[in-house]
């Protein structure tokens, strides 16, 4: 804003108008019919910047308290507290598009934007006006439109792409050109568009008319999810008929992954409290159990087919035991955030334990460690169980011989342990199911090795991360918190003078 502006107290804003065409008459007819001269005129437009005006033009000027010069060097002169010039000549008027005598710091508005605010101040679009309002109007809209994040599609009724905003293409890194005709679907990768027409909602705003929305979704180069909402609106002509589609698809990634974490949360939490319940409930008689087995097998009554099955329910007793271990393991939270962790030294430990199981199926375990990467926070055991339980999913992921990588690196402020596979890779609808508790796509396990090491992360206040391409492999990411290079209050503490 202008410093000589002033909105309460003070002197008045003042502004100037140069040109007596059109829109200069239609504004002073304007201010005579709205009782704005006098006083008020004078509170606002304050002169005239009109070479050759003269007689009863000036008259009428000088009536509402608007005094006449014949350039913008006189008028500023008389005027030096005038803070802005409303342009308003015409093409037939204006020599160039200069206005010389005009200090730098007062702004000048040309047309359009002066017509629209002449429309402000008066209510009403001036003549010969609206079609250069309408063009600026336009003009805004477009910037408007291409300023926003979300891809906007203007769609014939066969679905092919008529225009569309900056972000979509770009995005591509391509050029509208090379998209307008082709189809919507053919915007995104296979599989992003639902084909049936009761979750396309084009064809639903096609069939009814009326706007419509789904949730589609795209894998990325990376192997991640992306999550799009698509919203359809019919465009209409003055007779009702549809003429186009409006489709607007907005990135909805980060919200669905906000939102599945914390239905996660409430899972765990839900699942905490049945597990200590059910653990306390189930321990008592399965203590009985096994103390009444093993008292059989010390008993020389036996025949050997009655201790086979008493060593049977004694086997099955101990794995229910396990079990329930890692119910209540996975209730409690974890302790252990303020250790010092050399990754490096716990991949290594976890990979030789690994290393024989590997081989007996084929695979290759290979290491790719980083000497430069800072220690972690968490304790070296923790964080050893979690790569061995990402190692056997990878294993055991594998239908024959591959390769499985363990990578150790810097990634801005995380320490980061990367599990890759060329295995079978995880199909899209079951990646956000992989860290459920007791979801297992194997035969045999409790589906508790990746949820607990998720929760084991999450409570050292790291992150686990799943990128998988079905056909292509798995990678899964754990991102650990550095340990800062900050003195320990507790043990680098020296004593206060006396």
């Amino acid at each position: 804003m202008h410093p000589n502006f002033r909105p309460s107290g003070g002197e008045d804003y003042k502004v100037a108008i140069v040109g007596t065409g059109a829109p200069f008459s239609f504004l002073i007819d304007a201010l005579e019919r709205s009782g704005k001269g006098g006083r008020a005129g004078r509170s606002l437009f304050a002169a005239v910047i009109a070479p050759g005006l003269a007689g009863p033009e000036a008259k009428r000027l000088n009536a509402l308290g608007l005094d006449v010069f014949p350039d913008a060097t006189a008028m500023f002169r008389t005027h030096g507290d005038v803070n802005l010039v409303f342009d308003l000549r015409t093409d037939d008027e204006a020599v160039d598009d200069t206005l010389p005598g005009v200090p730098m710091e007062v702004p000048v508005i040309a047309m359009p934007t002066a017509s629209l605010l002449i429309e402000i101040v008066t209510g009403m679009p001036p003549p010969g006006g609206s079609g250069v309002r309408r063009s600026h109007s336009r003009e805004l809209l477009n910037t408007i439109i291409n300023e926003m994040e979300e891809d906007i599609l203007l769609l014939d009724p066969s679905g092919r792409v008529q225009d569309m905003n900056r972000n979509v293409f770009e995005r591509h890194g391509l050029s509208k050109a090379d998209f307008i005709g082709r189809h919507c679907r053919e915007i995104e990768a296979a599989g992003f568009c639902q084909r049936g027409e009761d979750l396309c909602p084009f064809q639903e705003t096609l069939r009814t008319g009326q706007k419509a929305e789904a949730v589609h979704t795209r894998v990325d180069e990376t192997g991640r999810v992306l999550y799009y909402r698509v919203y359809t609106y019919p465009v209409l002509s003055r007779d009702g008929e549809l003429t186009h589609v409006v489709e607007v698809r907005r990135d909805i990634t980060d919200r669905t992954h906000t939102e599945q974490q914390l239905l996660q949360a409430q899972k765990m939490a839900a699942l905490g409290e049945l597990s200590t319940y059910a653990a306390h409930e189930i321990r008592n008689p399965l203590f009985a159990i096994g103390g009444f087995a093993n008292s059989l097998l010390r008993s020389t009554n036996l025949s050997e087919r009655e201790r086979e099955k008493v060593n049977i329910i004694l086997k099955e007793s101990r794995r229910l035991e396990e079990i329930l271990k890692s119910m209540l393991n996975f209730a409690r939270p974890t302790d252990g955030a303020s250790a010092v962790v050399d990754v490096n030294d716990v991949v290594t430990d976890a990979v030789n334990l690994m290393r024989h199981g590997y081989e007996q199926h084929g695979i290759t375990l290979q290491t790719e460690l980083d000497s430069g990467i800072a220690n972690a926070q968490g304790t070296p055991e923790l964080i050893k169980q979690c790569l061995i339980n990402m190692l056997k999913n990878s294993m055991e992921s594998m239908h024959e011989s591959g390769w499985v990588s363990v990578v150790t690196r810097m990634s801005g402020r995380w320490v980061e342990l990367i599990v890759r596979d060329n295995g079978p890779g995880i199909p899209v609808e079951m990646q956000n199911k992989v860290f459920n508790p007791f979801f297992s796509t194997k035969d045999k396990g409790s589906g508790l090795g990746l949820a607990m090491t998720r929760k084991i992360v999450d409570d050292l206040g790291g992150k686990l991360l799943l990128e998988s391409t079905p056909g292509s492999g798995t990678s899964i990411t754990m991102r650990l918190v550095p340990v800062a290079a900050v003195e320990d209050p507790l043990l680098d503490e020296e004593p206060l003078p006396e």
